[in-house]
């Protein structure tokens, strides 16, 4: 999957390539995540999305669908009518919403939900977003950086100066979620962050099917391949070399001008 966001009609030329892959892992009978992306009319924004689903049966598969399209849909109708955090926030309740309301009609699909990592970006201002455990990465020329903070009962412990990061690492209970997309729970308020996207800089958005395996050393290493699309390939293929114990999701977001 790859799409290109160009602004070169414009005074400033700008330019981001955006591009993901998504594989069901070494393990997994089947695929519960889902990646997106969209650009918007005239190039007016862009859109990278990652959503990593869960429930019994084909639930996950399609709580991370329905998350997606639910976002996306909100974002064509409603950017620019608000501020970028607001219309955000709205997206990824109603996205909440519609998973627990199709969850109620359906016993297969009760206590589905997801986690999302996302960007949307206008030029070179970006809004990330996430809910769970998905996450965001800066690559530059400073190194790698984690944009987001996991939404998981072991992190929380750990902010709370109850564990080390040490010792979350190897916690059994690391991967349960504090916060995620439907699933049942309250509504999921998703942390918002802006960032001024450099020239030369990347951003990497994951699921945990690839964060839990592959280094950040080696994801920053990876993702600097000079083609987006070969970069987010390279990633899925590197958690799959490790293993592949989960379901993988990578988009590489670089803003080339």
């Amino acid at each position: 999957m790859y799409k290109l966001f160009k602004r070169n009609h414009v005074p400033g030329a700008f330019e981001v390539q955006m591009a993901g892959a998504c594989d069901p892992g070494r393990t997994r009978a089947h695929n519960e995540d889902a990646i997106g992306l969209e650009v918007g009319p005239d190039d007016g924004w862009y859109l990278a999305v990652v959503a990593d689903g869960m429930g019994g049966h084909n639930a996950g598969e399609v709580a991370s669908a329905l998350a997606i399209s639910t976002i996306t849909e909100t974002i064509r109708e409603r950017y620019g009518t608000a501020d970028a955090a607001s219309v955000l926030t709205s997206a990824i309740d109603l996205a909440n919403r519609r998973i627990d309301e199709l969850a109620e009609t359906s016993p297969e699909a009760h206590g589905m939900g997801c986690t999302l990592a996302l960007i949307l970006g206008e030029r070179d201002h970006v809004w990330i977003a996430h809910v769970g455990d998905s996450r965001v990465y800066r690559v530059g020329p400073k190194g790698i950086h984690q944009l987001t903070v996991d939404h998981t009962m072991v992190q929380d412990m750990v902010q709370n100066g109850i564990l080390t990061p040490e010792q979350a690492a190897a916690h059994p209970y690391r991967g349960r979620l504090s916060r995620c997309v439907g699933h049942g729970k309250n509504r999921a308020l998703p942390d918002i962050r802006h960032l001024d996207l450099e020239r030369g800089e990347t951003l990497v958005l994951c699921s945990d099917g690839l964060s839990d395996v592959v280094p950040p050393d080696e994801i920053e290493t990876l993702a600097s391949h000079p083609d987006a699309r070969a970069a987010a390939r390279r990633l899925v293929d590197a958690a799959n070399k490790a293993g592949g114990p989960d379901n993988i999701s990578a988009i590489v977001v670089r803003r080339v001008v």
